[in-house]
């Protein structure tokens, strides 16, 4: 084996191949790699390497590459080739053979389909700054110390409760090796990441003995401070390590800037392409650590991509065709000792609610074909699209299906939040099926639908499902746009009981008001920060119904009466009852 003086044209993108020195510039970690001829591959030479167990052994490999990860890197950062013009290196590259290999730009091999074109990965090195700022210049060190100080003596308790409550349901680091890496080398962490953990922790410090009887912590302002440290590493040195904080970022709660979450899932849909997130790297020339958590990584950017579609009515930035990762395994995210089953569990959760979040998209894709120039390629029917919701459903293990079709088990890790999740995507299905029937039957009332009613089930089942939790799943992890969800089910709930209001049992209005019940409730015992939108949204809504009602001796007036008597603007309304900002329209009322 020999020592690759310039490595880091290898592939760079993770920022993990460094000299053997520490530079003087910047927080950098820095691990020599050892580069194999016979394997072409890089091989880890870190002094860290612990000789123990196997176990021991991977967790000690996977250390440096860790640190390296989420470090503050240095002046340049390897940035993605467009497959369009890799092939040119390449024939380029095999005319310049004075040049030594290891100091080439080098391709990435990928597995490729054989009728498919071959799309090389392959990285550059880039400036990393902008020109005239220096590594030095660190806002989010400063913010970093300022959070840690107000949070002592309890730091350490606060990290626990994010790798109990948060980071076993939404696995964004390797618990032993963030904590080994935390503890030895602290200060080679990325400040950024540090901040959003912190504040992303805070929303759980009910649930321990220890922080509950001491002072309420002031959670915005930490995410204040949070916020600003990762504005300043977005404009300094962005990379992998801003992408991680992103993720955590949009994940914390209490979510208030709608506007904020969703530029900044755009930023890491852009920083994920620009470091090739979005390849495969299973026939890569790196190690499966870095494999696995190139994948998760990318999975989880798109969950946030496509939930906040979901929830903002904006457009999808990723697009099914143009990445090729595939689905996260619990093996990926969990070694198999019996042991670890209580995270293996929560792992399968996971895996789970990402095949969940591609059956989403799908959905999606066709709501937000809105273009007359490019009408709905798919073409699909009512039953089409019901079809990959079953199909998908088939595709589970038994507990996973219990979990999904019958709403028990709800006490592993993230299982609460994902049985929300699939309650979402089937009501956004009743939706676009009772707007598909509509038109096809031509008629102007969709109660006449035979869809019309399966929504208004799904809607039901959200409420059952919120009246059935209990204060460990309210106090656990979720993710925070599931809120519109809640309020998506209260509103077509209202709209049904508006609309079949002459029976003699209004059920629809009956479940949105004990929705509303429910939900104060559970606010003012749990805090669960959930609630708010949708009792932002529905309340007044309904007491104005109820208003109505008793000033007309329990008859409501014709609808278009009652959108006067609220004194709201009918295009607010059409949101409204959609619960999904933007989403009006995509449908017909």
């Amino acid at each position: 084996m020999t020592i690759i003086d310039n490595p880091e044209y290898y592939h760079g993108s993770l920022q993990l191949i460094r000299d053997q020195q520490p530079r003087k510039t910047g927080m950098i970690f820095h691990t020599p790699l050892l580069f194999d001829p016979q394997t072409q591959q890089l091989v880890d030479a870190s002094p860290l390497e612990i000789q123990s167990t196997p176990q021991g052994s991977t967790r000690a490999e996977g250390l440096p590459n860790f640190i390296g990860i989420v470090e503050e890197t240095g002046d340049d950062s390897s940035h993605i080739i467009s497959p369009a013009v890799a092939n040119d290196n390449d024939i380029l590259e095999s005319y310049l053979s004075a040049v030594p290999p290891t100091q080439r730009r080098c391709s990435i091999p990928s597995n490729q389909a054989p009728n498919r074109p071959l799309r090389p990965v392959r990285f550059n090195l880039v400036p990393r700054r902008p020109l005239g700022v220096t590594a030095n210049q660190s806002l989010a060190s400063l913010k970093c110390e300022v959070i840690e100080k107000y949070m002592d003596p309890d730091i350490g308790e606060f990290i626990n409760l994010f790798f109990l409550k948060a980071n076993v349901c939404f696995p964004i680091f390797d618990e032993a090796s963030f904590r080994s890496a935390y503890f030895s080398h602290k200060e080679k962490v990325s400040p950024a990441l540090l901040c959003n953990l912190y504040a992303n922790s805070l929303i759980y410090w009910k649930s321990s003995r220890k922080l509950c009887l001491g002072r309420t912590p002031d959670i915005r302002f930490i995410w204040n401070q949070a916020n600003e440290a990762l504005h300043s590493e977005l404009f300094l040195s962005p990379g992998i390590s801003t992408v991680m904080a992103i993720i955590i970022n949009v994940c914390g709660r209490p979510s208030t800037s709608m506007f904020g979450n969703g530029g900044m899932v755009g930023t890491a849909v852009a920083l994920s392409n620009a470091l090739g997130l979005n390849r495969d790297p299973s026939g890569w020339g790196i190690s499966p650590l870095e494999k696995s958590f190139r994948i998760r990584i990318w999975w989880l950017v798109v969950i946030h991509d496509r939930w906040c579609s979901l929830a903002y009515g904006t457009p999808l930035q990723v697009h099914r065709a143009q990445y090729d990762v595939p689905f996260p395994s619990v093996d990926d995210l969990c070694p198999p000792d019996p042991a670890s089953s209580h995270h293996r569990a929560a792992a399968s959760v996971f895996v789970a609610l990402t095949t969940l979040t591609d059956v989403l998209a799908r959905y999606l894709e066709h709501v937000y074909s809105v273009s007359k120039s490019f009408p709905q390629p798919s073409g699909l029917s009512e039953m089409d699209l019901e079809h990959i919701l079953r199909e998908w459903e088939e595709s589970l293990n038994d507990d996973i299906r219990r979990i999904v079709l019958r709403g028990t088990c709800l006490n592993t890790p993230g299982a609460a939040n994902f049985r929300l999740a699939y309650l979402a995507v089937k009501l956004l299905l009743r939706r676009i099926q009772l707007d598909l029937n509509k038109s096809y039957m031509e008629i102007d009332d969709d109660t006449a639908s035979p869809f019309y009613m399966h929504a208004q089930r799904a809607a039901e089942e959200i409420v059952h499902l919120v009246q059935e939790l209990d204060e460990a799943q309210f106090r656990g992890f979720w993710i925070p746009v599931h809120a519109f969800s809640l309020t998506s089910a209260t509103m077509f709930l209202l709209r049904s009981g508006l609309r079949t209001r002459n029976q003699s049992r209004n059920t629809p209005l009956k479940m949105a008001r004990d929705m509303i019940n429910t939900l104060k409730e559970q606010r003012k015992n749990y805090d669960w920060d959930l609630a708010d939108n949708c009792l932002g949204y529905c309340s007044e809504l309904i007491e104005k119904i109820g208003t109505i009602e008793h000033d007309n001796d329990m008859v409501i007036p014709e609808f278009p009466d009652f959108l006067g008597n609220l004194n709201m603007d009918s295009s607010v309304l059409d949101e409204l009852f959609f619960g999904i900002s933007g989403l009006s329209e995509g449908f017909e009322m």
